[in-house]
């Protein structure tokens, strides 16, 4: 199975809810830079995770694991299972890869252990993994509300080529989330611009639009993270966007040859990992190659 990560093609916040959560207006899609998960039937009783490439914990402390211990409680079975993840998805980049592979956990082990439960049900569980997990059971585009947990799948896709820039810099969501502050004027401008383009079905339109109510606050919270931003444009990559809530930040051309330069002069600075990603266009890529071969 390959979980893919998440670029928010949009993402607009609103004020804090009772729960502690914030309602969100956020258009995600699937990105072709994925993780590796593996899941086979253990010899011996229990849930063993064994984590190879960028640094995960490989205990109860993952997402995946958890999602395998919910997703047991639920159906009373006492689980033995083996799951292998390879990660390629760094953690606090704003990509979703934890969310990712709980998600593809769960539809693995659904049809692992045979429980042939329907979405909705699977849904449900993933919601309380956390808020990002019900996207990643659906995919590969759509628009999330609620605290994230309401999907609405589109059929509109981004065509372009993006220059994804990963620091080595990790954000606290959190933190993020504690320190946001709530502009009603401004967030309603965004939820105009976002449903304008919405309504045209310009997915590539919103994208360049860079709308995220998350950028400022991550920004203040991580001088290494705003001084990669003004080198960034300095080196006249301008328009650079932040995926969630951070701290891996993209850019977008109408020019391959643009990216492409883009891209080399990063690597020659040595600032960032630069990488050309595109979105996923189908969903039969998305659910088939992504989920099913386990």
């Amino acid at each position: 199975m390959r979980p893919p990560a998440k670029l928010n093609i949009s993402l607009v916040v609103f004020g804090p809810r009772e729960d502690g959560y914030h309602d969100l207006h956020t258009v995600m899609g699937t990105i072709n830079l994925y993780d590796d998960l593996h899941l086979k039937f253990a010899d011996k009783p229990g849930i063993h995770l064994y984590c190879t490439g960028l640094e995960c914990p490989a205990n109860g402390d993952n997402l995946t694991y958890k999602a395998a211990e919910l997703l047991a409680r639920h159906v009373r079975l006492e689980p033995a299972v083996d799951i292998y993840l390879h990660k390629r998805i760094p953690a606090g980049g704003g990509l979703g890869g934890a969310s990712s592979d709980a998600a593809a956990c769960l539809l693995g082990l659904n049809r692992l252990w045979s429980l042939n439960l329907p979405q909705e049900e699977l849904e449900l569980i993933a919601s309380q993994l956390g808020s990002d997990v019900p996207f990643f059971l659906n995919g590969p585009v759509a628009l999330c509300t609620g605290r994230g947990e309401i999907i609405q799948k589109l059929p509109h896709r981004c065509k372009r080529t993006i220059l994804l820039i990963i620091p080595d810099i990790h954000i606290s969501t959190a933190q993020v989330y504690r320190n946001y502050t709530f502009d009603e004027n401004k967030v309603n401008e965004d939820i105009r611009r976002a449903r304008y383009f919405l309504c045209r079905g310009d997915l590539d339109g919103l994208l360049i639009q860079g709308i995220n109510s998350l950028t400022e606050v991550t920004m203040s919270l991580s001088e290494a993270l705003q001084n990669l931003r003004h080198r960034l444009n300095d080196m006249g990559i301008a328009e650079v966007h932040m995926t969630g809530s951070g701290s891996c930040l993209f850019a977008v051309s109408e020019s391959m040859g643009e990216i492409t330069a883009w891209e080399l002069e990063i690597k020659r600075q040595n600032i960032a990992q630069p990488l050309q990603v595109s979105f996923y266009d189908h969903d039969e890529i998305f659910l088939e190659n992504h989920h099913a071969d386990f």
